[in-house]
Protein backbone atom coordinates (compact mmCIF):
# COMPACT_ATOMS: atom_id res chain seq x y z
CA UNK A 1 0.00 0.00 0.00
CA UNK A 2 3.06 2.10 1.12
CA UNK A 3 4.82 1.36 -1.76
CA UNK A 4 1.60 2.09 -4.25
CA UNK A 5 1.00 5.65 -2.64
CA UNK A 6 4.90 6.66 -3.23
CA UNK A 7 4.43 5.89 -6.65
CA UNK A 8 1.64 7.74 -7.44
CA UNK A 9 3.19 10.66 -5.86
CA UNK A 10 6.86 10.07 -7.64
CA UNK A 11 4.32 10.01 -10.74
CA UNK A 12 2.45 13.36 -9.62
CA UNK A 13 5.87 15.24 -9.34
CA UNK A 14 7.09 14.04 -12.25
CA UNK A 15 3.93 15.06 -14.16
CA UNK A 16 4.76 18.67 -12.05
CA UNK A 17 8.14 18.71 -13.48
CA UNK A 18 7.50 18.16 -17.06
CA UNK A 19 4.43 20.34 -17.49
CA UNK A 20 4.68 23.28 -20.24
CA UNK A 21 4.43 26.48 -20.24
CA UNK A 22 6.44 29.14 -17.62
CA UNK A 23 7.76 28.06 -14.39
CA UNK A 24 6.20 31.25 -12.73
CA UNK A 25 2.69 30.17 -14.31
CA UNK A 26 3.36 26.21 -12.87
CA UNK A 27 4.38 27.22 -9.58
CA UNK A 28 1.71 30.07 -8.97
CA UNK A 29 -0.87 27.10 -10.09
CA UNK A 30 0.34 25.01 -7.49
CA UNK A 31 0.62 27.41 -4.84
CA UNK A 32 -3.11 28.28 -5.67
CA UNK A 33 -4.01 24.52 -5.53
CA UNK A 34 -2.19 24.38 -2.05
CA UNK A 35 -4.04 27.50 -0.63
CA UNK A 36 -7.58 26.28 -1.89
CA UNK A 37 -6.46 23.02 -0.25
CA UNK A 38 -6.13 24.80 3.68
CA UNK A 39 -9.17 26.75 3.41
CA UNK A 40 -11.51 23.34 2.01
CA UNK A 41 -11.47 21.68 5.48
CA UNK A 42 -13.04 24.67 7.22
CA UNK A 43 -15.20 25.55 4.11
CA UNK A 44 -16.58 21.99 4.18
CA UNK A 45 -15.39 21.43 1.02
CA UNK A 46 -16.65 24.47 -1.20
CA UNK A 47 -13.83 26.18 -1.36
CA UNK A 48 -12.78 23.40 -4.25
CA UNK A 49 -15.31 25.34 -6.25
CA UNK A 50 -13.52 27.99 -5.88
CA UNK A 51 -10.12 26.12 -8.09
CA UNK A 52 -11.55 25.75 -11.50
CA UNK A 53 -12.61 29.90 -11.56
CA UNK A 54 -9.39 31.18 -9.69
CA UNK A 55 -7.03 29.29 -12.01
CA UNK A 56 -8.51 31.13 -14.86
CA UNK A 57 -8.65 34.55 -13.44
CA UNK A 58 -4.65 33.81 -12.21
CA UNK A 59 -4.44 32.22 -16.27
CA UNK A 60 -2.82 29.02 -14.71
CA UNK A 61 -2.61 25.59 -15.42
CA UNK A 62 -5.40 23.61 -14.11
CA UNK A 63 -3.24 20.62 -13.81
CA UNK A 64 -0.50 21.99 -11.67
CA UNK A 65 -3.36 23.17 -9.24
CA UNK A 66 -4.87 19.68 -9.02
CA UNK A 67 -1.25 18.49 -8.17
CA UNK A 68 -1.04 21.30 -5.29
CA UNK A 69 -4.14 20.50 -4.74
CA UNK A 70 -3.57 16.21 -4.03
CA UNK A 71 -0.38 17.34 -2.49
CA UNK A 72 -1.77 19.64 0.14
CA UNK A 73 -3.98 16.64 1.25
CA UNK A 74 -1.00 15.07 2.54
CA UNK A 75 0.20 18.04 4.14
CA UNK A 76 -2.78 19.50 6.10
CA UNK A 77 -3.59 16.85 8.79
CA UNK A 78 0.13 17.99 9.53
CA UNK A 79 -1.42 21.53 10.23
CA UNK A 80 -4.38 21.30 11.74
CA UNK A 81 -3.65 21.68 15.18
CA UNK A 82 -0.89 24.85 13.77
CA UNK A 83 -3.89 26.26 12.18
CA UNK A 84 -5.88 26.15 15.25
CA UNK A 85 -3.56 27.58 17.54
CA UNK A 86 -3.02 30.48 14.46
CA UNK A 87 -6.68 30.86 14.59
CA UNK A 88 -6.88 31.09 18.49
CA UNK A 89 -4.01 33.66 18.53
CA UNK A 90 -5.38 35.67 15.69
CA UNK A 91 -9.01 35.82 17.01
CA UNK A 92 -8.27 35.92 20.49
CA UNK A 93 -10.22 32.87 21.97
CA UNK A 94 -8.87 30.14 24.21
CA UNK A 95 -9.32 26.34 23.31
CA UNK A 96 -10.51 25.67 26.64
CA UNK A 97 -13.13 28.55 28.03
CA UNK A 98 -15.72 27.40 30.27
CA UNK A 99 -18.45 28.16 28.15
CA UNK A 100 -17.17 26.33 25.71
CA UNK A 101 -17.17 23.31 27.65
CA UNK A 102 -20.75 23.73 29.07
CA UNK A 103 -21.72 23.74 25.08
CA UNK A 104 -20.81 19.98 24.85
CA UNK A 105 -22.79 19.44 27.90
CA UNK A 106 -25.45 20.57 26.32
CA UNK A 107 -27.79 18.91 23.96
CA UNK A 108 -30.04 21.69 21.99
CA UNK A 109 -28.91 22.40 18.31
CA UNK A 110 -28.23 26.20 19.01
CA UNK A 111 -25.53 24.96 21.66
CA UNK A 112 -24.01 22.87 18.79
CA UNK A 113 -23.92 25.48 16.43
CA UNK A 114 -22.97 28.10 18.29
CA UNK A 115 -19.69 25.68 19.30
CA UNK A 116 -19.00 24.71 15.58
CA UNK A 117 -19.33 28.84 14.45
CA UNK A 118 -16.58 29.75 16.89
CA UNK A 119 -14.32 26.77 16.63
CA UNK A 120 -15.25 27.36 12.49
CA UNK A 121 -14.01 30.77 12.60
CA UNK A 122 -11.08 30.10 14.33
CA UNK A 123 -10.25 27.07 11.91
CA UNK A 124 -10.72 29.30 9.11
CA UNK A 125 -8.56 31.98 10.23
CA UNK A 126 -5.97 29.89 11.13
CA UNK A 127 -5.83 27.62 7.93
CA UNK A 128 -5.95 31.22 5.74
CA UNK A 129 -2.97 32.35 7.62
CA UNK A 130 -0.78 29.01 7.38
CA UNK A 131 -2.12 28.81 3.97
CA UNK A 132 -1.30 31.97 2.34
CA UNK A 133 2.45 31.36 4.09
CA UNK A 134 2.40 27.54 2.98
CA UNK A 135 1.46 28.79 -0.39
CA UNK A 136 4.51 31.49 -1.09
CA UNK A 137 7.02 29.15 0.19
CA UNK A 138 5.42 26.38 -2.11
CA UNK A 139 5.49 29.17 -5.09
CA UNK A 140 9.11 29.66 -4.35
CA UNK A 141 10.18 26.45 -3.81
CA UNK A 142 8.38 25.16 -7.40
CA UNK A 143 9.88 27.94 -9.11
CA UNK A 144 13.38 27.96 -8.22
CA UNK A 145 13.33 23.66 -8.43
CA UNK A 146 11.68 23.86 -12.11
CA UNK A 147 14.32 26.16 -12.98
CA UNK A 148 16.75 24.09 -11.60
CA UNK A 149 15.69 21.03 -13.10
CA UNK A 150 14.90 22.75 -16.84
CA UNK A 151 18.76 23.83 -16.94
CA UNK A 152 19.78 20.85 -15.90
CA UNK A 153 18.23 18.94 -18.54
CA UNK A 154 18.92 21.56 -21.06
CA UNK A 155 22.93 21.01 -20.03
CA UNK A 156 22.61 17.11 -20.45
CA UNK A 157 20.73 17.34 -23.83
CA UNK A 158 23.33 19.83 -24.87
CA UNK A 159 26.24 16.92 -23.30
CA UNK A 160 25.03 14.37 -25.59
CA UNK A 161 24.52 16.48 -28.87
CA UNK A 162 28.24 17.19 -28.30
CA UNK A 163 29.18 13.59 -27.34
CA UNK A 164 27.15 12.44 -30.69
CA UNK A 165 29.18 15.26 -32.68
CA UNK A 166 32.49 14.43 -31.03
CA UNK A 167 32.13 10.38 -32.19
Amino acid sequence: MWRNLFRKLKYQYLQLLRSKGAPSIIARSFSLGIFIEFITLPTLGAAFLLLYPLIRLARGSFAASLIGFIMGKFVLPVFFVINMSVGNFIVGKKLDQPHVNEHLHQHSLLSAVQFVKEKGITLFVGSLVNGTITAILCYVLVFYGLQFYRKRKEARRLAAQLSKINR
